[in-house]
């Protein structure tokens, strides 16, 4: 049975890592409320609108997990959700304390990174309760870096970010903020947030008067392509980028956790009874 159990664990663990999805989300600067994207990685093309945010003003940071989104803004210090299921927002998660307004925002599986918008070169790791745990110094950030990720390589957690509001290279650091690999994204031109789906790391690449691109980098900082975005407003400008944690991390919702264990165990009663007539 102990065997059963693992293997219909196994099975479902499986499944869930294979879910791969070609939406990656960004969060738009706009002079007001902050606006929500759903963009297709393939394609450049804006599927999904979110502006009836209530909380923030000129977005920054986004992080999805599960229909989860988090939100920062230029304006101040909170973390925001989002529920893109329902298109509710969800209020405030928590601030960030000593921060005058927030940039980017990244997840680990758990806990929150986070830099500040109006200078310095920090990054903070929160609880989703809002209990600070660690502040790292990235030292190649001049100031106001809106380009932040968390990643994991060779089973070993890194932070990426550029060095100022709109400009690369993109360094890596380990998650004490020593740096590990200068420049490994050239970032040229304009170049804000960055998400990371797994296999590739995506840039934002805004710009005044269009709906930008997205350009997609190997691990080893190498370009596979440059993607206009089609179907937004024109003048959005996406300050950074979030594919779903859940899928890439494998770390469910605990909503999704309850399902798949319930699933799990019908699964096995099925089986117990087609071994067990």
């Amino acid at each position: 049975m102990r065997k059963l159990v693992a293997l219909c664990c196994l099975v479902a663990l499986t499944c869930l890592s294979a879910l791969a999805s070609n939406i990656i989300y960004g969060d738009s600067a706009n002079g007001g409320k902050p606006y929500l994207l759903e963009i297709d990685k393939t394609t450049g093309a804006i599927v999904a609108t979110y502006n009836n945010l209530a909380g923030g003003f000129n977005g920054r940071g986004i992080v999805v997990v599960g229909n989860i989104a988090y939100y920062t803004d230029a304006a101040d210090n909170n973390v925001y959700k989002y529920d893109l299921s329902t298109s509710t927002d969800l209020g405030v998660a928590f601030s960030v304390t000593g921060a005058a307004a927030l940039s980017t925002i990244a997840y680990d599986g758990t806990n929150f990174w986070l830099s500040s918008y109006l200078g310095g070169n920090q990054g903070y790791l929160y609880t989703p309760t809002g209990v600070l745990l660690k502040t790292i110094t990235m030292a190649n950030c001049t100031a106001n870096c809106d380009g932040l990720e968390y990643f994991v390589q060779n089973g070993k957690g890194y932070l990426i970010e550029n060095r100022g509001d709109g400009q690369g290279p993109y360094d890596v650091y380990d998650l004490n903020g020593n740096l590990v690999t200068a420049a490994l994204i050239p970032g040229t031109g304009e170049t804000t947030g960055i998400a990371f789906d797994g296999t590739h790391f995506f840039t934002s690449s805004p710009e005044l008067g269009s709906t930008g691109s997205i350009s997609e980098w190997t691990t080893s900082g190498a370009l596979v392509q440059t993607i206009d975005l089609t179907g937004g407003s024109s003048g959005l400008l996406i300050e950074d980028l979030s594919f779903d944690y859940s899928q890439v991390l494998n770390t469910p919702e605990p909503g999704s956790l309850t399902l798949m264990g319930a699933g799990i165990i019908g699964m096995v009663g099925i089986l117990r009874r087609k071994i067990h007539p």
